[in-house]
Order: C-alpha cells, then sequence, then structure tokens
C-alpha cells in the first residue's frame, strides 16, 4: 500500500485517474503502488489543473505529497 497526501486550503474531493472516489484533499489516501494523474473536483480554480506521478516507496509517515493552490478569481 502507497500513501498519498493531496493539499489543497479548501476541503474539496480528489480525482484519480479520471475516476471519482471517495477521497478528499488534506487527507493521507492509500493507494496501490502506480502511476496516477491527480487532480480536484470542479471548479477548475486551482493550480496546477492535474499532476502525473509514480507512486512508490511511501509510507504512512511519509508520504508523497501534492500541493494544489487557488487561483484567484
Amino acid at each position: 500500500m502507497e500513501y498519498l497526501l493531496v493539499t489543497f486550503e479548501e476541503d474539496r474531493g480528489v480525482i484519480v485517474n479520471s475516476g471519482t472516489g471517495a477521497w478528499r484533499t488534506n487527507q493521507i489516501l492509500m493507494l496501490e503502488a502506480g502511476t496516477y494523474v491527480v487532480a480536484l473536483a470542479p471548479p477548475a480554480d486551482y493550480s496546477p489543473a492535474g499532476i502525473w506521478l509514480v507512486l512508490d516507496n511511501t509510507t504512512v509517515i511519509t508520504p508523497s505529497e501534492i500541493i494544489f493552490t487557488k487561483i484567484p478569481s
């Protein structure tokens, strides 16, 4: 099992490989090792638009981390 932390200033759904799941920002996600494209649920008011990563060799104490930032309106 691998671990990923998706950070964003709001509570938002996390989209992994274009599939909707029960994942939320600012919580540690548990995924199988592999290649993923990660984005946030709408609205598209964040940057970057999506992140590609290879998830491998993580622990719950040292998860891989993705940081999305809000685009000012």
